[in-house]
């Protein structure tokens, strides 16, 4: 039988300023583990320009 994954995007905005925008590795390191915790494997990241601010998109699986 083969195996079967399910897959899940989790879109990780910053803290945007009027002149800064801020990234907190603690919120990113907290919402992998969460994810990690939950059966889920990090498949991929990507980073993503929006309006002059970059948002990462990360790409987890798990099997089914």
């Amino acid at each position: 039988m083969k195996k079967k994954f399910e897959y899940k995007t989790v879109v990780l905005k910053p803290k945007v300023n009027f002149w800064t925008v801020e990234y907190d590795p603690n919120e990113m390191d907290k919402t992998l583990n969460q994810h990690g915790n939950e059966g889920w494997e990090l498949v991929s990241v990507e980073s993503r320009e929006h309006m002059g601010t970059y948002l990462f998109h990360y790409t987890f699986k798990r099997e089914l």
